[in-house]
């Protein structure tokens, strides 16, 4: 969704708070908490720019950190630093 810019409203759990900034592109509730989460979308969808506002910002979130072109590099770099120690191991024994 924030990759399509569109706002956020979602429990508060597993790897979401990570993801997702309260208040900045979303909206993130106790989890379980359905009438939270139900209050929450009633009071985004009572103000569209504030959805627009959230949307714009997780699509920009999306772009700096989450962009696969970044996420293959970071990944590339963790399998070279994984070799690099293997290699260095197998040097010493």
């Amino acid at each position: 969704a924030m990759a399509m810019g569109k706002p956020i409203v979602a429990f508060a759990h597993g790897a979401l708070p990570e993801i997702v900034e309260q208040n900045v592109t979303g909206i993130l509730v106790a989890p379980g908490d359905e009438d939270a989460c139900a209050a929450a979308i009633i009071k985004l969808l009572r103000a569209p720019e504030r959805m627009r506002d959230l949307g714009a910002a997780g699509r920009a979130r999306v772009e700096q950190f989450f962009h696969v072109t970044r996420t293959v590099t970071a990944v590339d770099e963790l399998l070279q630093q994984q070799v690099g120690r293997r290699e260095t191991k197998r040097k010493s024994n």
